[in-house]
C-alpha cells in the first residue's frame, strides 16, 4: 500500500476514534462517500493502524461490583458494606455486621433450621441484630462445638442465644467441645447430644458463618490443640478455614489431624444447604474467600468494599490472562 494511502487511512481513523467525529462528518471533510469511510476504517484495522483492546476497568462502583462478583463467583447475592483503607479489623467487622443485621432477617425468613458459626464478625452481627422481622417458627442451632475460655468470638452458645433472642426464634445449645482427642471416647450423654445435633443439621436449610485465614485460626485455638498439631496445620499449605475445617486453594479439604476429631458441621456437606451465607472481610482474607466461593461453600457473601475490590482484582487477573 502506498504511503499516501496509509496516511489517508490513519487520518480517517484518527478523526473517527480519537476525535469522535461521525462517518458522515468525515465523508464531507474528505470529500468521499460514507461507504468509503466505513471501508477505510475496516482497512485501518487490517493494516494494524487501529488496534482494538478489550479489557475490564481497574475499578467499579459498589453496585457494579456486587453484580460482577455475583456472576463471576456463581453466587446468589453479594452485599458490600462500607470500608476505607487503613480501617482496623474491628471496624471492618462492625461494618459487615451492620449490613448483615439489616439484610439477613429477610434472607432467612423462610428457613426452618438455621445453623450459625462463630468468629468476630458473626459475633458482632448477633449482637447488633435488632430486627422487626420475627422468625418464631425457626430454630437456631450451632454449627461448631464449644471453644475457648476467654475469647468472646468463639462462644457459640452465646451467639446462638443472641441471634435467637433478637429473631424470637427457638434455640438449641451444645456442650460438645470443638476438638476432641480421638483416644477419649464420648460419654453416653455426649453421644446423644451429638446425634441430636446431627438430626438438626440434616434438616438445616440455611447457614450463617465466618471465614478465616490459617494464621488467625491457629492463634484462636491455642487452648484446643497441641503445639505439634498446630505446627502441622501451619505448614499444610491450606488456603482458608470455615467452621474449624481447612481447605486448599482448589477447594479440597485438608485432613486435619490424626489425633483430634472436629465436632462441627461437615464442610463437604455445606453445598447441600440451600442458603449458605458467609460474613467475612479484610483484604488478607481475599484469596481464602475466592477459594471458598469457587468450591461452592457459600452462595451469599457479605463483605466490605476494600475486600470486594481485592476480590475483583483477583478475578480480573484470571479473566485477563
Amino acid at each position: 500500500m502506498a504511503g499516501n494511502d496509509l496516511w489517508l487511512l490513519y487520518r480517517i481513523a484518527e478523526q473517527y476514534y480519537k476525535k469522535g467525529k461521525t462517518q458522515e462528518e468525515i465523508s464531507r471533510e474528505e470529500n468521499i462517500s460514507r461507504s468509503q469511510v466505513s471501508r477505510m476504517l475496516d482497512r485501518a484495522k487490517t493494516q494494524g493502524i487501529v488496534r482494538v483492546d478489550v479489557m475490564l476497568p481497574q475499578d467499579l462502583d459498589d453496585e457494579a461490583l456486587e453484580d460482577f462478583l455475583s456472576q463471576n463467583l456463581n453466587l446468589d447475592r453479594v452485599v458490600i458494606a462500607r470500608s476505607e483503607s487503613g480501617w482496623k479489623s474491628s471496624r471492618i467487622s462492625d461494618s459487615i455486621a451492620e449490613a448483615a443485621a439489616y439484610y439477613l432477617p429477610r434472607m432467612l425468613k423462610d428457613s426452618a433450621v438455621i445453623g450459625v458459626g462463630w468468629g468476630e464478625t458473626v459475633y458482632r452481627f448477633a449482637s447488633l441484630l435488632r430486627s422487626r422481622l420475627a422468625l418464631p417458627g425457626s430454630l437456631i442451632v450451632p454449627l461448631v462445638g464449644v471453644s475457648g475460655s476467654s475469647n468472646p468470638y468463639l462462644q457459640i452458645n452465646v451467639i446462638v442465644d443472641r441471634m435467637a433472642d433478637h429473631l424470637r426464634a427457638e434455640r438449641y445449645f451444645t456442650n460438645l467441645v470443638i476438638y476432641r482427642e480421638k483416644s477419649v471416647p464420648l460419654t453416653v450423654h455426649e453421644q446423644k447430644r451429638l446425634e441430636s445435633l446431627h438430626e438438626y443439621w440434616d434438616k438445616m436449610d440455611a447457614a450463617v458463618f465466618g471465614l478465616g485465614t490459617i494464621e488467625a485460626s491457629c492463634r484462636s485455638f491455642d487452648e484446643e490443640v497441641s503445639d505439634s498439631s498446630r505446627e502441622r496445620l501451619m505448614n499444610s499449605g491450606a488456603a482458608g478455614e470455615i467452621l474449624s475445617q481447612y481447605y486448599y486453594a482448589d477447594g479440597t479439604l485438608l485432613t486435619y489431624d490424626e489425633d483430634y476429631e472436629t465436632n462441627a458441621f461437615p464442610l463437604d456437606g455445606m453445598r447441600k444447604v440451600t442458603r449458605r451465607i458467609c460474613l467475612a472481610g479484610g483484604i488478607q482474607k481475599a484469596e481464602s474467600m475466592l477459594a471458598a466461593a469457587r468450591a461452592g461453600y457459600y452462595t451469599v457473601l457479605i463483605t466490605d468494599s476494600q475486600t470486594a475490590r481485592r476480590l475483583y482484582q483477583l478475578v480480573r487477573s484470571e479473566i485477563m490472562k
